[in-house]
């Protein structure tokens, strides 16, 4: 071709040559991170998807506990109107004294962790998805912060109840079923005889006052997570459900 004073064609078409090539590696390149992206939307979307797992388990939890406390509120007043009035009703107090149990949520933050920590968050960042798990995240550190506070200052009236009471019939009228209390020699006038006493103590009438603090100021902080996952919830089936 050069002999033949074809250089021109010759150079155009190699020309023509390299620009196919240059096609051919852009177009490669093209489907590879077409294939990462893809990757990337697979392994956010599993990791989605345990988030969404997690979030089921916590509304059962959730769920179980806000019915929990809900029963236990009315118990607390009732014990409350026998302070004012100054009356003594053994089952009043019997009922109201599950306010030394600590009841606590605990949320299955493994999921939200894990995406925190992978390369994936930043294809949701800024996102619907991520402005509500971040709510979400903020929702759950609340209910710990109060279940942590009123918790902590039940056990420390309680604590201090116990160096002056001996809480141990209580505990096993609590604890223990009509056959264990008989083989243990605790009678029910001995249990009555120990509500009363409870019931005239300053320290347990602060608890009473406290758990029922607690629980008008739980629920709705429940009521608002509740409320929260399961708007995770489904903005996670609009971003899975292809």
């Amino acid at each position: 071709m050069l002999t033949e004073n074809k250089f021109s064609k010759y150079l155009l078409y190699a020309i023509g040559e390299i620009i196919l090539v240059v096609i051919g590696i852009l177009i490669a390149l093209q489907i590879n991170n077409w294939n990462e992206e893809q990757k990337e939307n697979i392994a956010l979307k599993q990791n989605l998807l345990i988030i969404k797992g997690n979030i089921e388990s916590d509304l059962v939890l959730l769920d179980s506990l806000k019915t929990v406390r809900e029963k236990l509120i009315p118990n607390y007043k009732k014990e409350q109107l026998t302070f004012f009035n100054n009356n003594f009703n053994p089952q009043t107090t019997m009922e109201a004294a599950r306010c030394f149990d600590a009841i606590s949520f605990r949320a299955n933050t493994s999921g939200f962790e894990a995406l925190e920590k992978s390369p994936y968050l930043s294809l949701i960042n800024g996102s619907t998805i991520h402005k509500l798990l971040l709510e979400q995240k903020t929702a759950i550190e609340t209910v710990l912060i109060t279940e942590n506070e009123t918790n902590n200052t039940i056990d420390d009236l309680e604590a201090r109840m116990s160096y002056i009471t001996d809480l141990n019939i209580g505990y096993a009228s609590l604890s223990m079923g009509e056959d264990e209390l008989k083989k243990a020699n605790i009678t029910m006038l001995e249990i009555v005889k120990f509500l009363n006493e409870m019931h005239g103590s300053i320290l347990y009438r602060n608890i009473i006052a406290k758990a029922s603090i607690r629980d008008l100021t739980i629920i709705p902080q429940y009521s608002a997570l509740i409320q929260i996952n399961k708007d995770v919830i489904a903005e996670i089936d609009k971003i899975t459900k292809d």
